[in-house]
């Protein structure tokens, strides 16, 4: 029997991905106040600040996974009014958050990435709804995933430019907290 002392490179990086295995079920998770299975269940409550942290929680524990580094810039966030289906909206303040994170990868990368984070989304339970590996000539790859449970979309995709990626979170309608300021939909980039 082998120790795992006598393998540190393998145990550190079996520890490393138990851990970031963990930190992600807890934030994967923390979308939701109870997962629903109707369209009449009622909504995830989060404040407008809730939303906004988890999301930079989960972009920034995936662009860990992936090996990558968030640029200084500032992350683009949009809040928007949840409208239904047929144009329906409601005055209670309910919303949804896009927001997106940029890196810099050199484009040789972004297949490594997309599938880095495949990997770890998959492993979580996250749903892949699109993936394409970039060609050499070309960046052009794209991961998106969706949680079953509430619904939350990750984006991980190469971006117009060279050299860059983008880490985004679009929430589903979340309600915010009774007695919260339901102020109107802002965006900010």
């Amino acid at each position: 029997m082998t120790s795992s002392s006598s393998h540190p490179r393998i145990a550190g990086t079996r520890l490393l991905r138990l851990g970031a295995a963990a930190l992600l079920a807890a934030t994967l998770g923390a979308c939701v106040s109870s997962p629903g299975s109707g369209k009449n269940d009622p909504l995830p409550v989060k404040s407008r600040q809730e939303a906004l942290d988890w999301a930079e929680q989960l972009t920034a524990h995936l662009s860990q996974v992936a090996g990558i580094q968030i640029n200084d810039e500032p992350a683009q966030q949009v809040f928007t009014s949840c409208v239904g289906r047929n144009g329906e909206s409601a005055t209670d303040g309910r919303f949804t958050l896009d927001f997106a994170v940029h890196s810099n990868v050199p484009n040789a990368g972004h297949n490594e990435v997309v599938r880095k984070v495949r990997e770890v989304l998959t492993n979580e339970g996250l749903k892949i709804t699109d993936y394409q590996e970039a060609p050499p000539t070309k960046a052009t790859a794209i991961l998106t995933a969706r949680h079953p449970n509430s619904q939350y979309v990750v984006d991980v995709s190469s971006t117009a430019g060279d050299d860059r990626m983008v880490l985004g979170i679009t929430t589903p309608c979340l309600m915010p907290p009774s007695g919260s300021p339901s102020s109107a939909p802002t965006a900010t980039s």
